[in-house]
């Protein structure tokens, strides 16, 4: 073989290999944009797995990263154009079908998640929840799953206050008979459902008012739930209106199992004697009683709190703070297990 006829053969052959690598580049470029325009467009966004970590350490901490990144992710979603959101101007768009399967993705995650959570930290026995109290309070505050209950008893003329747990995002409520039922035994034609955050201090009263109607009782147990309806407002001309509920609420799932005595607990309400303010007092399970229908605990129960949130260090719903035993100087309030309810 000539020298001469060597250097042709090479030359041809790097020009193949060039040749290859540049319809490779091109067709993976297609492919790029392609996807690009799938997730990266204006109007598309998509849960980024990649920003969380994949694995879990020997406290779970991770597991609780993964939830705090999925929870940001789906108030991203719900801020989309295509989400379902409150409006009384004009009727809601109907729904983007991606933007409603990734939302139901994230939450079944979450839901996954959060349930390996609380098997590590029972296990490991540490708290998730390494900002404090404070910060545990405050997005429990700002997530407003617990709510004020206002059930008018006309025949008295008068209002029976108490607190409810958001345990849908369809607006269920659970909350106790004795805040639900009234003294006469007949059920109100609606109660009024209070959300912190529509509070006007200015005019003290609220912007929106959210209108429930008791769905039943549960036998045995003083128990009872509710679901929304609809929300009353002021139009601009200060007129009393009516609309449809458009929007999603934001819910505490129950504990996966019971709590035992020692097990830290949150009571979360609006009692009388915060002046039906929110407000959380905290303490132990301290007794459990015969049938595990309610648990003993030394968190302070005042009127107002019946029908509210017992809440676990998992922020889990583990029971309605229900009503309270003083005498002779002692103190011990009670909590209905959540557990001791068919909520199917």
């Amino acid at each position: 073989m000539s020298r001469r006829y060597f250097i042709f053969l090479v030359t041809i052959s790097l020009m193949a290999v060039g040749a290859a690598g540049f319809l490779i580049y091109k067709y993976q470029t297609k492919i790029f944009r392609e996807i690009t325009s799938v997730f990266g467009g204006q109007n598309n966004l998509k849960l980024d797995f990649s920003l969380v970590p994949k694995s879990l350490n020997t406290n779970g901490t991770s597991t609780q990263s993964e939830i705090d990144q999925l929870r940001r992710e789906v108030e991203a979603l719900k801020k989309q154009p295509s989400a379902v959101a409150l409006t009384f101007a004009s009727p809601s768009p109907a729904p983007d079908l991606k933007t409603q399967e990734a939302l139901s993705s994230a939450n079944q995650k979450i839901s996954s998640l959060e349930k390996q959570l609380q098997q590590l930290q029972a296990q490991s026995g540490q708290t998730p929840f390494a900002g404090g109290d404070a910060n545990l309070i405050q997005t429990w505050k700002a997530s407003e799953k617990v709510v004020q209950i206002a059930c008018e008893n006309k025949s008295l003329g008068a209002w029976q206050l108490g607190s409810g747990v958001l345990i849908s995002s369809d607006g269920k409520i659970l909350t106790n008979q004795h805040v639900a039922q009234l003294s006469s035994g007949q059920t109100p034609d609606y109660c009024l459902v209070l959300f912190s955050g529509d509070y006007d201090t200015a005019s003290q009263s609220y912007k929106r008012e959210y209108r429930a109607v008791v769905a039943g009782y549960f036998s045995g147990r003083d128990a009872a739930l509710l679901k929304v309806q609809d929300v009353i407002y002021q139009d601009a001309g200060g007129q009393t209106q009516n609309a449809p509920i458009l929007n999603s609420f934001q819910f505490f799932r129950s504990a996966v199992g019971q709590p035992q005595i020692g097990d830290p607990v949150y009571i979360v309400g609006f009692p009388e004697s915060a002046k039906f303010n929110f407000s959380v007092t905290k303490g132990i399970i301290s007794n459990l009683t015969s049938g595990d229908i309610y648990f003993g605990t030394d968190a302070q129960i005042d009127r107002g709190n019946s029908g509210g949130a017992a809440i676990n260090s998992a922020g889990q719903l583990i029971g309605l703070p229900t009503y309270k035993y003083v005498g002779s100087g002692d103190y011990r309030g009670y909590i209905l297990d959540i557990h001791s309810l068919n909520l199917n």
